[in-house]
């Protein structure tokens, strides 16, 4: 009887595991055709992501790039990254198809909740990055060296430097979706965060000030109050997540 129970156990390890590597290998796949259709647009997308610098420098001034292989890095890096984003909501439903069926019915509804927000919230705070901070931040710090130096940009560190600041301006804004996960796991309570939020405030405006290079007023205050209101978001899905707890 003992051994029975073994291997079924061992049998169901191995159905979880040919399930995951299907998982995996079919989101690989979508990654894959999302990079191969990111390759293709490769230069438009390029010239997507300079366009804000030529909004600081002249339109007639030249990118440079130093090495061969540069501009061919660029465009398979480019096509990693991209083809992940726009391949993002088939990978994350190949993954909700592997957990949804060991959750339970209302797991399965703030899971999706969670996926979805974070989605939303990664492509709010890219938008934003790119029309309103990447500007602000590109006129900032070429303004220290336009009046006596000469500048000239390269592809690859250019490129570099806006992909992590969509990177961070993503993480930031998924504050929401981490607030509302930690109250489903237990870790926090709405009333937790309220007590929290002065400490809040002052640590968005510490994370706008490191991140608008912590010498331009403005800026600070324009992205230490989607912050706050981040967080103020965070605490009204905690709200509405308990209340909808206590009504179960």
């Amino acid at each position: 009887m003992h051994e029975k129970i073994e291997e079924e156990k061992k049998q169901t390890l191995i159905d979880h595991l040919i399930e995951l590597r299907g998982c995996l290998i079919k989101s690989f796949i979508g990654w894959v055709i999302g990079a191969i259709v990111s390759y293709l647009f490769a230069e438009h997308i390029i010239n997507f992501l300079l366009f804000p610098l030529y909004k600081v420098i002249s339109p007639q001034s030249k990118v440079f790039f130093r090495i061969f292989p540069e501009v061919f890095v660029v465009y398979i890096k480019l096509s990693i990254i991209v083809g992940f984003i726009i391949s993002s909501p088939y990978i994350f439903y190949q993954v909700w198809l592997f957990v949804a069926p060991g959750l339970y019915p209302h797991e399965k509804k703030w899971v999706k909740s969670v996926v979805f927000l974070t989605c939303f919230s990664f492509l709010i705070g890219d938008l934003l990055a790119y029309y309103i901070f990447l500007p602000a931040i590109l006129k900032f710090l070429y303004s220290f060296g336009e009046k006596f130096l000469v500048f000239k940009p390269f592809l690859n560190e250019y490129i570099s430097f806006v992909l992590k600041i969509f990177i961070i301006f993503g993480v930031l804004f998924q504050i929401p979706s981490f607030l509302f996960l930690l109250s489903k796991l237990d870790l926090v309570t709405s009333e937790q965060l309220r007590n929290f939020r002065p400490y809040a405030i002052i640590l968005s405006f510490f994370i706008s000030a490191i991140l608008t290079s912590g010498f331009d007023p403005l800026n600070q205050i324009l992205l230490a109050i989607p912050l706050t209101l981040l967080y103020e978001v965070g605490i009204l899905l905690v709200r509405l997540g308990e209340f909808k707890k206590k009504g179960g």
